[in-house]
């Protein structure tokens, strides 16, 4: 199969045809994108600039389903920790003991938020806020 978007490089080779530009499927288990791409009857038809372009997309493909898998597996790994993990970031144990002690963080939260009062609360929010955006987004992108 030759996608539509290297149709343009061939010279020659046949036109992709409308069965021929739906996509593969995605990795299953341990076949990679290249092989996949190998099996595909285009891929004998495909000249050689053909093929060294489609085998860096297979490459991308698998660096990024490896890159995907390793995410979710950290993800997992995280969710399900017991216990708080003393070489983490700070960030990371913070966030599993909030996960791990959910009462004694609302009273904890509570009890500052009490005791610095709604003004200083505002205020405070407001000059801390910037400084958490950042941190709040990294924690959620690693999810």
């Amino acid at each position: 199969m030759i996608p539509p978007t290297t149709a343009a490089y061939s010279a020659g080779a046949p036109a992709a045809t409308s069965a021929s530009t739906k996509r593969p499927a995605p990795l299953s288990g341990a076949t990679s994108a290249l092989v996949q791409l190998e099996r595909e009857p285009g891929w004998q038809h495909a000249t050689l600039a053909q093929r060294a372009v489609l085998r860096r997309i297979a490459a991308q493909r698998d660096k990024r389903m490896l890159e995907r898998l390793l995410r979710e597996q950290e993800r997992l790994q995280r969710a399900a920790a017991q216990e708080v993990d003393p070489q983490a970031p700070l960030h990371q144990k913070l966030a599993t003991f909030a996960r791990l002690h959910p009462s004694v963080t609302a009273a904890v939260a509570t009890s500052v938020a009490l005791m610095i009062g709604p003004r200083r609360l505002a205020r405070v929010g407001r000059s801390v806020l910037p400084a958490l955006l950042p941190l709040l987004s990294k924690m959620r992108s690693s999810k």
